[in-house]
């Protein structure tokens, strides 16, 4: 499976992504090329996927003296020369060179030190898709949607979205994996296997692939037909197939990227005594395996559920899996997915990690995907004899925090499967094709258009989540409204969605705030009409804006509409200001200034409001 706020932050871990920073000589340590060398250190991993604004250094102190530094970005499009994000592609990565200039004064010398930064793109995404199997004695793919990956609702009313028995050969279908392809398909990968003919009885696997995750085409890869008189015809086990896009792979049509297919496989003729990983390309339709299986990882025992991620921030393959037998879920990394040339096979990875679950429950089936638009990986994996899936987070794929457990109840069972982020419009079609009740989906938009680069669109860096002003009156039903007309004495509840209880902020009139998302107001009167302006900060630090107006029916303290010709602060408009000054500005058309109050400056400030005639 393969996965990809605005708090600014420093980081000072020592790392050795940047361009040519000055080697030291032994006989030139001095206190200036020692700064030269900090300072090329001072931004980290974190700048080979940046999510966030940086923090850059104004002067490092070394040895008694002060260095200032200054920074020019080589694209203020994309990052500014104080390092604020300013613009990212959609959906890919733009590498920008931030220049770090140390000074030193007394010498009258300076140092330019080029640092490559790699601005994450803009994920336009909204929701997440649980794709799963719910049962031993329903062995068919499922569908669940969320808006945050924790919580989920079953789609379909309920029912299975894809039946076994119309695509498998077992007619069991287990273990989905789903993977989103730079080649615009959807590829799932499934086992092929009906657990009430035994745990020895998987022979194969299940290949699909879509456009839409709605309308699937499939194949089946039937081990003992495809590999008839090889070992690989012996198997009992064809567990957990997952793909991974592998970009380096050449189609020979000026093409590259293939599926990778791997799996763990089990054989009752002793060449495959337990477990082991093995991997296979799919063919370039996805309908079957090219040439036989190739040994992938060992860890000397058996070892399923494998899940491979990539994080570009460590530039490291993250491979999770099940110690079967042992129990628990450790990982093994590597910097490529194949061995060096001559190397045996499996010598890429490192040594398996610790047990990495948050539980002493038994798990298995881990999956791990990002937020969205966020430095925050999640692995999940199936307490299998306590009814719940468990849910934790890390930001280096190292160490991992527990989230929540989330129970399996009501049409929402989950076995083995993926969660992978969509879109809006992506879950819109799904929810149409799937009617999907108590269930209502985040939108968030793609930010606006700052620019072009390279014939791209260049958007902001961030986008706000859509407010949905929800409000009700006394004991009436909640509705959806920016105009609120209500009587005297009336008692008034705001309760806006998203409801995940995110960052809240209100401000209103008789002196009302507030940071909870519902809010009830009894008893009101005049004193209460007016505006109530709420802001919601989602999970990337992105804020946005509802403003609801609300006029009470109290004769004795009747509703005014406030002055809009005066400062707009939204949009510092100054309409009032031009009529009081107009008189005043000169006829040589040149431009005029006034500050937010409408008092005239005597020249342009920072950041001051004017008016031409």
């Amino acid at each position: 499976m393969v996965n990809r706020s605005h708090q600014a932050f420093r980081v000072l871990a020592v790392a050795s992504l940047f361009l040519a920073v000055p080697s030291i000589a032994q006989d030139d340590v001095t206190p200036f090329w020692r700064a030269v060398d900090s300072v090329g250190q001072s931004l980290g991993n974190a700048a080979n996927d940046l999510y966030t604004d940086l923090t850059l250094l104004d002067t490092i102190r070394i040895g008694g003296e002060t260095f200032p530094i200054t920074w020019k970005s080589s694209d203020t499009l994309f990052l500014t020369h104080s390092g604020r994000i300013n613009g990212r592609f959609v959906g890919e990565n733009k590498e920008v060179t931030l220049t770090a200039t140390v000074h030193d004064g007394l010498r009258s010398k300076t140092q330019d030190v080029p640092l490559k930064v790699s601005i994450h793109g803009y994920e336009p995404y909204s929701n997440y898709l649980f794709a799963y199997f719910p049962a031993n004695n329903n062995e068919n793919i499922y569908y669940a949607l969320s808006n945050d990956g924790y919580n989920f609702t079953a789609m379909n009313n309920g029912n299975r979205v894809v039946g076994a028995d119309t695509v498998s050969h077992k007619k069991g279908l287990r273990d989905p994996h789903v993977l989103r392809a730079p080649d615009g398909w959807f590829y799932m990968v499934n086992t092929d296997m009906k657990s009430a003919e035994g745990w020895a009885s998987n022979r194969g696997m299940v290949l699909m692939r879509s456009r839409d995750l709605i309308s699937w085409e499939h194949s089946t890869v039937h081990f003992p037909d495809k590999y008839k008189g090889k070992n690989f015809a012996n198997v009992t086990r064809v567990w957990a197939p997952e793909t991974f896009w592998d970009d380096t792979y050449d189609n020979g049509d000026g093409t590259k990227g293939r599926p990778l297919v791997y799996f763990s496989l089990l054989t009752n003729d002793g060449t495959i005594s337990y477990d082991k990983v093995f991997f296979a390309y799919a063919n370039k339709n996805f309908t079957d395996l090219e040439g036989e299986p190739q040994h992938f990882f060992d860890r000397g025992k058996s070892t399923i559920d494998m899940d491979i991620v990539f994080n570009p921030i460590d530039k490291t393959y993250h491979a999770f899996y099940k110690n079967e037998g042992d129990g628990g879920i450790c990982k093994v990394t590597a910097s490529s997915l194949m061995p060096k040339s001559g190397a045996t096979s499996g010598s890429q990875w490192s040594k398996p990690s610790k047990a990495l679950q948050q539980t002493t429950e038994a798990v298995e089936g881990a999956g791990v995907f990002k937020l969205i638009n966020q430095n925050v990986w999640v692995l999940m994996y199936d307490c299998y004899n306590n009814g719940h899936y468990q849910f934790t987070t890390s930001t280096d794929l190292e160490n991992f925090k527990f989230v929540q457990n989330t129970e399996m109840q009501g049409a929402f069972t989950p076995r083995h499967g993926t969660v992978l982020p969509i879109t809006a419009e992506e879950t819109a079609k799904l929810m149409k094709a799937f009617p999907t009740k108590n269930f209502e989906p985040r939108v968030i938009d793609i930010p606006d258009s700052i620019g072009v680069c390279d014939g791209k669109k260049v958007v902001g860096p961030c986008s706000g989540t859509k407010i949905i002003p929800y409000s009700k009156v006394n004991d009436g039903g909640w509705n959806e409204t920016l105009d609120l007309k209500v009587a005297k004495g009336a008692t008034v509840q705001f309760g806006p969605h998203p409801w995940d209880g995110k960052i809240w902020n209100w401000d209103g009139p008789n002196g009302f705030k507030s940071t909870d998302r519902e809010n009830t107001l009894k008893n009101v009167d005049g004193d209460f009409s007016g505006y109530y302006t709420v802001t919601y900060t989602n999970e990337t630090g992105c804020k946005s804006f509802a403003r609801i107006k609300m006029v009470v029916d109290d004769p004795d303290k009747p509703y005014k509409e406030p002055d809009t010709t005066s400062i707009d602060t939204g949009k510092t408009s100054i309409a009032k200001d031009y009529r009081n000054n107009r008189t005043n500005m000169r006829l040589d058309r040149k431009p005029v200034y006034f500050d937010l109050l409408g008092n005239r400056l005597p020249g342009k400030p920072r950041n001051a409001v004017y008016i031409e005639r």
